[in-house]
């Protein structure tokens, strides 16, 4: 996955190489490959080291998805969407130039009270080819409307990563909201309950925010 991962990584910013761990490196930040909680071989959970020297350090943890039957075909989605909204977001953080991620302060609108947020980008799939949901995120930028839910989740004082997904089909809804890698129920909950597209065939949307902070 990582050998995979290496060029992609690349494209975006800094020159990554494998080192022993497995890891790949660019400078001090690393990038591994966590024992999966998923046995869907599509599913890829990744950690993101800010100071590979340093394990004190926080980490950006955060699991991601492939959907192409092939196995490296999926774990190329999986990595790519990685990228463009998890990973995004650390190296707007280090850069500070607005060309990855996008910057909210606290009382911007779409910012999350109390904290500097920096944001990804948006991806998904859809069975129709549509891009409703994707859109909504953008638009509505929830991850605002749910601050005060998310916050009561937050368990670090400096630095925590949010992932926040909606998927739906018909009847089949998963909503899913991850703070530093791990669910929390009642921004899921939340979230499901927001008036995003409802649509006859499955699509999915997911983003990244980076709470900097307290802003």
């Amino acid at each position: 996955m990582l050998e995979l991962a290496a060029p992609m990584l690349t494209e975006v910013g800094g020159e990554w190489r494998m080192t022993d761990g497995p890891m790949l490196r660019s400078g001090s930040l690393g990038v591994r490959v966590l024992p999966p909680d998923s046995d869907d071989y599509r599913h890829l959970d990744l950690e993101l080291l800010l100071n590979a020297d340093r394990p004190d350090v926080p980490t950006i943890v955060d699991c991601t998805l492939g959907l192409a039957a092939d196995p490296v075909e999926a774990a190329r989605q999986a990595i790519g969407a990685w990228i463009e909204t998890c990973l995004v977001t650390v190296l707007e953080m280090i850069e500070q130039r607005g060309r990855l991620a996008s910057h909210f302060r606290s009382g911007d609108k779409g910012g999350f009270a109390g904290w500097h947020a920096i944001v990804g980008g948006v991806t998904g799939w859809s069975a129709d080819g549509s891009q409703h949901k994707q859109e909504w995120f953008a638009e509505a930028m929830p991850w605002s409307t749910l601050a005060p839910v998310i916050a009561a989740g937050l368990d670090r004082p400096h630095l925590n990563g949010i992932r926040m997904l909606v998927g739906q089909g018909g009847d089949v809804t998963e909503c899913e909201v991850r703070i530093n890698g791990r669910r929390h129920e009642p921004s899921a909950a939340a979230l499901a309950a927001l008036d995003w597209p409802r649509t006859d065939r499955f699509g999915l949307a997911r983003t990244f925010v980076l709470l900097v902070g307290p802003d």
